[in-house]
């Protein structure tokens, strides 16, 4: 396990959530996502669900979905080790049971593959850096006096990719699958078998929609059954392009 700060230990909202985070602004910003504008609790889900969380970063959509579902299982998916450990730290910190952590990137093909990790902005590290380069353009605009280069400076990092139906051949059914994966969600969805698509009732999904992504990822879960509902991020500047993709099995 990676050597974490002993200072670690944050407060987070008026309901003084406690929470180990290696920085502070993003941990209030996924803080605010989450807990305050609820950007994920949109399904009635079952009183004992399964979720499977793709990108489970620091654990903060863990705890939610605890809080929420206090009997669901949740299988929870962080390549990069560094926030992997904090989020088994987070998942101990609460006493939380009935979670699984994968230290696996979630993929279309078994391989190990090239990894940018950003330690300043952890929440935003990608297998495809090219395409923050409009957020960063972004960023450095509504934030001139920020020195957003540093913000941005990245680790270089090699993380195994395993595809998604090797994980849910052991699940009998999956009640909602949330997916945050910064670019990668085209390739998340292809991992999954043709014969495990009628096991999972709810998706959603961030997705910020370059070369196309939004309207293949549509195509492909409108094909799957679901009824699809985008709405924008609502934490994240317009001109970045991302949204919420809530996709829910029709009738």
């Amino acid at each position: 396990m990676d050597i974490v700060r002993a200072n670690d230990l944050l407060v987070l909202g008026d309901e003084e959530l406690k929470l180990y985070a290696p920085v502070e602004h993003e941990a209030n910003f996924q803080y605010q996502e989450i807990f305050e504008h609820e950007c994920y609790d949109q399904f009635s889900l079952s009183e004992r669900p399964t979720i499977v969380d793709v990108g489970a970063n620091i654990g903060l959509f863990t705890v939610f979905a605890k809080r929420q579902w206090p009997s669901a299982s949740i299988l929870a998916f962080e390549p990069v080790p560094r926030t992997a450990d904090y989020l088994c730290r987070n998942i101990e910190l609460h006493g939380l049971t009935g979670v699984r952590v994968v230290r696996e990137a979630i993929g279309e093909r078994v391989e190990d593959t090239s990894f940018v990790h950003y330690p300043n902005m952890p929440g935003n590290s990608t297998r495809y850096p090219e395409d923050k380069e409009l957020q960063v353009s972004v960023v450095r605009q509504r934030h001139p006096d920020w020195d957003v280069t540093a913000q941005y400076e990245p680790e270089y990092l090699t993380v195994p990719v395993r595809r998604l139906e090797s994980h849910l051949s052991g699940l009998a059914h999956i009640d909602l699958m949330k997916v945050d994966v910064e670019g990668a969600e085209l390739e998340v969805l292809r991992g999954i078998a043709d014969d495990q698509w009628d096991r999972i009732d709810n998706v959603v999904m961030e997705v910020q929609d370059l070369h196309g992504r939004m309207a293949e990822i549509r195509e492909l879960l409108e094909a799957r059954g679901f009824r699809c509902e985008i709405q924008p991020s609502p934490m994240v500047y317009p001109e970045i392009l991302t949204y919420l993709l809530l996709a829910q099995r029709g009738a």
